[in-house]
């Protein structure tokens, strides 16, 4: 007896890069793409009505904010939302970039998966049955690194702030990024510097990215 097909959600917002995942994955016998969303809000969505076995979520999409958390990346609410909307999808993260930060919090929201666009098709294609079958499957060489690296004693907030320090960005810039008071971004800077045993948070940010902790 023929199995039914796996369904399949992509969340991609390049359409160059959306619409090619379409092609590729309906190509396959066995994955039925069910729908195709470009950002956070239509991609939950669309889980909700759908409910796919699995949903394919790129990192970064674009969020209109309402209910985002600057401390992640937006990517990571689909995965916070599909838990609430439609707990059976299970959810593959891609990303343009080994990010052992985003893997620690798209694993810690639930992700059972993160692949890196640099994959060959067929190994996507493995990805989505394994993730399927309830198995984690994450990048072999980030997850090299994530293995190497030592604990970080960081927060996610903390995180956030020492990563949008790394763009060299104001205390209140962050401050209205991440939509807190500045006395709240110090306070956050101040305990990173002594958890890194930075002299600054300049040393802090450099100390955290050697560590592969953002």
């Amino acid at each position: 007896m023929t199995e039914p097909p796996l369904d399949v959600l992509i969340a991609e917002d390049q359409d160059l890069v959306r619409e090619a995942l379409e092609l590729l994955l309906s190509a396959y016998a066995g994955l039925r793409v069910v729908g195709a969303a470009r950002g956070v809000e239509e991609a939950v969505a669309l889980a909700a009505e759908t409910r796919p076995h699995i949903a394919l979520v790129d990192l970064h999409l674009p969020s209109d904010g309402a209910a985002g958390q600057e401390d992640v990346p937006n990517g990571v609410e689909v995965v916070a939302g599909l838990r609430r909307r439609s707990p059976a999808t299970r959810c593959l993260i891609l990303s343009a970039f080994r990010e052992p930060g985003a893997l620690r919090a798209a694993l810690a929201a639930g992700a059972c998966g993160y692949l890196v666009k640099d994959t060959s098709t067929a190994r996507l294609v493995a990805a989505i049955r394994q993730v399927a079958a309830g198995e984690l499957v994450i990048d072999d060489r980030l997850a090299a690194r994530i293995a190497l690296a030592k604990p970080c004693p960081l927060t996610p907030q903390e995180v956030a702030v020492l990563r949008h320090a790394q763009d060299v960005l104001t205390v209140a810039d962050i401050a209205r990024v991440m939509r807190l008071s500045t006395g709240t971004v110090r306070n956050y800077i101040t305990r990173a510097i002594h958890k890194t045993g930075a002299r600054n948070r300049h040393e802090a940010v450099r100390i955290a990215a050697a560590n592969d902790w953002l």
